[in-house]
């Protein structure tokens, strides 16, 4: 019967470790609940943070819009500006020309009725 009594004890050896091991598993498991929790955390974080960065490029693009429509108004008034400084300049000189038919070049060249 010994060795009848030492497969039991054999036995009873086992059920110890599957007893450990058992506990060992509960363990990890609720270490990778715990990391699962977190990284479910993590993840909402992420997410968060990518559509607060996508909204923050969105308003960057439109103010990058916005400057260079601005730059291109500015363009267009500086040579409107120029062009309406050319024609008074050109109207006060016309107005100040002692010949009041023009110069003697649109004389020469306008014909004589």
């Amino acid at each position: 019967m010994s060795e009848f009594q030492s497969l039991l004890d054999n036995i009873d050896s086992f059920k110890g470790l599957l007893v450990k091991h058992e506990e060992v598993i509960h363990q990890k498991k609720v270490v990778l609940q715990e990391k699962k929790k977190i990284a479910a955390d993590m993840q909402a974080e992420i997410d968060e943070l990518t559509k607060e960065f996508d909204g923050m490029e969105h308003r960057k693009q439109e103010l990058e819009k916005t400057i260079e429509e601005a730059e291109k108004a500015y363009s267009r008034i500086t040579q409107s500006t120029q062009t309406l400084q050319a024609v008074i300049q050109q109207e006060f000189h016309r107005f100040q020309d002692p010949n009041p038919l023009g110069s003697s070049s649109k004389l020469a060249a306008s014909p004589k009725s």
